[in-house]
């Protein structure tokens, strides 16, 4: 198969396909006389298992890391990895998710305050007329990248 039918058939644009070649997940393939990438069934199947592993939120690295584990026969084996590598990703969500819900009610308390006092004439020099400081209040990094994750998402 050419590499417009590969990536059809899995589901992904053939930019895809080239990236996963260029860094390693997915092997050259050969070449047809006239140039052309020639696919065979065995490289359509490690596109999908490369597919739905980033569906799944895997890194390129972890897939790098699993793909041994896998080589196309061991699913028992892969079946481990890919929940032990599922259960990291859920502890990580749910780290993110308290971080970001500490996060919400700070800006609430911030919002609150902002709403209970009208701002006056001219900015104090501490700025805290509109732009209020709240004890304990951060914006944390890794809160600042899933929002912009989820706004570019969104978006």
């Amino acid at each position: 198969m050419r590499i417009s039918e590969v990536a059809e058939k899995v589901g992904v644009p053939v930019s895809t396909v080239r990236y996963y070649e260029r860094i390693g997940l997915l092997a050259a393939p050969a070449r047809t006389p006239s140039g052309y990438r020639a696919y065979d069934d065995g490289s359509a199947t490690r596109l999908l298992f490369l597919t739905r592993a980033r569906k799944l939120g895997l890194t390129c690295d972890q897939i790098l890391e699993l793909l041994p584990v896998w080589d196309g026969t061991h699913c028992s084996t892969t079946h481990e990895e890919v929940a032990r590598l599922i259960d990291g990703k859920l502890a990580e969500i749910a780290a993110r998710i308290e971080e970001l819900s500490t996060f919400a009610a700070q800006l609430e308390s911030v919002r609150q305050d902002l709403a209970a006092a009208p701002p006056p004439q001219a900015c104090r020099d501490d700025l805290s007329c509109c732009v209020p400081s709240a004890p304990g209040c951060f914006v944390p990094l890794t809160a600042l990248t899933s929002l912009t994750t989820l706004t570019a998402r969104a978006g």
